[in-house]
């Protein structure tokens, strides 16, 4: 009995240790089945999610920004001013009542706007945005199709809803309101009598619509409205200058219409406003970033206006000597603000390049009108040019630095367009010594820049020129604007020297002479001051000098000129030979690498070297 028992005890603890490895092995075959039920079909119960989660994503901001409330509203806003225009229209209604109401209905949206506003309801864009589209719209029908609002009138109501607007912007800080009323009123108004607008009134409105676009943009960033109202003001600023070159053209001493007066102080009025606005976005006062607009603002303001007062003097209107005398005076108060700007700055001078462009462009197209003599006024804006290349450099600032480069190479390319025909020429001691200046001013230039490198940090430099190389093109201004003005003087000397002869060969012998002569004058100052970029400048003369000769002089002349022409290549090929190889001995005995103490045959070092 004792070892049954024993054995049924031992098989019964035998069966309980096989029902626990039994139990722990179904565990752990639930536990792998479901993570292979999680593995085994992902994609379809994540696509399942995805699609539920997008869905879901949709309508949550369908109902975050109450679209369907907001077409809702915008639907039944619209069919009330339908059912007054069709009432209107049937002739149930008077015109100039049902055009009366709608204006007050447009107002009253815009004041419920407002309310709304206040009180943060999401349709308050709503009202705003279609009550001043309402407005604008029935202002433009009521005066252009009924003619039952006159012009004064319609210019107040589009003014009074941009003023609104603005209002809204400014008390609640949205944007919204003041870039429709802005834009609006400034299409509206344009839209209003065109191309016959009565320009004095647009303008007004004009200069109010550019103003809140500077307001607006301090709400938010918004250089794209400050475009479109620039480009609007100027279009229509062209417009009004056409109208009076018309209206003078055909008119026999009439008196300007009221629609056509005051060209002047708006165009300045204009003018000025568009230069405060710039100076004070350069200085961060209306956005914390200086946008494109604004740096770009005071070249593109004194264009315009010059241009087109230009145009209407030319036309008849203004004197020319006037419009000169004040173009230097806006040109003066633009390098004064340039200077201000950069005066208390070290490094780069930001702003003070806009003004200084801007002040330049306009000394440029002023100074031959008021002084009468452009070969006088390029001698002044080549001084200038150097003058901006010093200030530069003190204010280490690479853009500047490279308009008076495009400066200098300006005044050189007119001069020799200005002196491309010696023949009509007249001898003149004022030309002949500005185009002295010219030259000269251009050539020290170079030196000076050549002397004075560009700053490190110059963005313009280091990116596009970091050895300023395009410094060279300043020697190259210099000697073609001193070749045109020394042809002048050539052909009128021989002119003189040579009365009843034709002097074309003599003259074209003469070109040659200048050439090959400026070629060995530059060799050897290069050789003096051993620049090998003045000696390939010098060497590409010698190439356009021999190309002259063997090409044109030899074929084209006969006699004493072609003998003097062709001298006068080899003199110059043998002086340049001489001096470059003069040149290549030195830098070999300069940089030689020999090894000192070993002697060649005949007691010679080998560090020696024979002149010979």
């Amino acid at each position: 009995m004792p070892s049954r028992n024993r054995s049924l005890e031992d098989r019964i603890e035998e069966l309980e240790r096989q029902l626990r490895a039994l139990r722990e092995r179904v565990d752990a075959l639930g536990e792998n089945d479901s993570s292979r039920a999680v593995t085994s079909a992902p994609g379809i119960e994540d696509h399942a999610g995805r699609d539920e989660d997008a869905s879901e994503k949709v309508l949550a901001w369908v109902g975050r920004s109450s679209l369907l409330q907001r077409l809702a509203t915008v639907c039944f806003l619209l069919v009330v001013a339908l059912v007054l225009r069709t009432l209107t229209d049937s002739g149930v209604m008077a015109k100039d009542l049902g055009s009366w109401l709608g204006m007050v209905y447009a107002f009253a949206l815009i004041g419920w706007g407002w309310f709304g506003y206040r009180r943060q309801h999401p349709l308050a864009p709503v009202f705003t945005v279609i009550g001043t589209f309402l407005l604008y719209s029935i202002v433009v029908e009521t005066h252009e199709h009924f003619e039952s609002l006159s012009t004064l009138p319609a210019y107040l109501l589009l003014a009074a809803a941009a003023v609104m607007t603005a209002a809204i912007s400014h008390l609640y800080r949205v944007a919204l309101p003041v870039f429709v009323g802005a834009l609006g009123m400034a299409l509206a108004g344009v839209a209003l009598d065109f191309p016959n607008p009565v320009f004095p009134y647009l303008f007004v409105l004009l200069v109010a619509a550019n103003m809140l676009g500077t307001f607006a943009t301090r709400l938010q960033r918004c250089s794209w409205l400050r475009w479109l109202l620039f480009l609007l003001t100027v279009f229509m600023a062209q417009v009004w200058g056409f109208r009076l070159g018309i209206f003078l053209g055909r008119s026999g001493g009439e008196e300007l219409p009221f629609s056509l007066l005051g060209f002047f102080p708006v165009v300045a009025l204009v003018a000025g406003v568009y230069l405060v606005t710039a100076l004070f976005g350069i200085r961060g006062r209306i956005s914390e970033k200086i946008s494109r607009f604004d740096y770009a603002l005071p070249t593109l303001n004194i264009l315009w206006a010059f241009m087109v007062a230009r145009y209407v003097v030319n036309s008849g209107l203004g004197n020319e000597w006037f419009l000169g005398l004040s173009g230097l005076a806006a040109a003066a108060i633009h390098l004064a603000v340039a200077f201000w700007l950069g005066r208390g700055r070290t490094e780069g001078a930001p702003g003070a390049n806009s003004f200084t462009i801007a002040g330049t462009v306009l000394l440029a197209m002023a100074l031959p009108m008021a002084t009468g003599s452009r070969l006088l006024s390029l001698a002044v804006l080549s001084a200038l040019a150097f003058a901006m290349a010093a200030q530069a450099y003190r204010w280490r600032s690479g853009g500047m630095r490279a308009f008076s480069y495009l400066l200098q190479i300006y005044g050189c390319a007119t001069l020799a367009l200005l002196l491309r025909s010696a023949e009509g020429t007249a001898p003149s001691l004022v030309g002949a010594l500005a185009s002295t200046v010219l030259s000269c001013l251009a050539f020290f230039h170079y030196l000076w820049a050549r002397n004075n490198p560009p700053a490190a940090e110059s963005s313009v430099f280091a990116r596009f020129d970091p050895e300023d190389r395009s410094a060279v093109l300043l020697l190259m201004a210099a000697l073609v604007g001193a070749f045109f003005a020394l042809r002048v003087g050539v052909y009128q000397g021989l002119g003189h020297f040579m009365p009843g002869e034709d002097p074309s060969l003599a003259f074209s012998s003469a070109q040659s002479v200048l050439i090959n002569a400026s070629a060995v004058v530059l060799m050897c100052f290069a050789f003096a001051r051993r620049n090998k970029e003045v000696r390939n400048v010098a060497i590409l003369l010698t190439v356009i000098g021999g190309c002259k000769v063997f090409l044109l002089d030899l074929f084209g002349m006969r006699g004493v000129p072609v003998v003097v022409s062709v001298l006068s290549f080899g003199v110059a090929a043998s002086l340049e030979s001489f001096a470059l190889t003069r040149w290549q001995r030195i830098d070999m005995l300069r940089y030689s690498k020999w090894p000192r103490g070993e002697r060649f045959e005949g007691g010679r070092s080998e560090g020696e070297i024979s002149p010979d």
